[in-house]
């Protein structure tokens, strides 16, 4: 009889053992889905285009660098710019999800355009 009251307890120890681990959960993990988006434009001479997200087309244009914020769900997302001069230099424009690189397209062409979009 002591015998099986052993086995029990070992096989209830057991089972409480797996249960309390099946009911814990790692909350330290990064979810990318509420990370924002951000559109970063480095460039060393002025350009302009459209930046569209949410259903909205924006005029965009500038001269060096410049950040775009989109929020956590820009939804379609389209990105159409070009260098406004002659001038040399690089237009590199990256599509970011919090730290990771989504995509990233450069030129260093006169008035070549960059054309990116992507469904978030």
């Amino acid at each position: 009889m002591k015998k099986n009251a052993l086995i029990i307890s070992v096989i209830s120890v057991l089972i409480l053992v797996v249960f309390i681990s099946g009911c814990t959960t790692n909350n330290n993990t990064s979810n990318q889905s509420n990370q924002n988006i951000i559109v970063q434009v480095t460039s060393s001479s002025q350009w302009n285009g459209t930046l569209t997200y949410n259903g909205t087309k924006f005029n965009i244009n500038g001269t060096k660098n410049k950040n775009y914020n989109l929020g956590t769900n820009p939804g379609a997302v389209t990105i159409y710019l070009q260098k406004n001069n002659d001038v040399g230099g690089n237009l590199t424009v990256k599509l970011l999800q919090g730290s990771n690189i989504i995509e990233t397209q450069s030129t260093s062409l006169q008035k070549e355009i960059i054309n990116m979009s992507h469904n978030f």
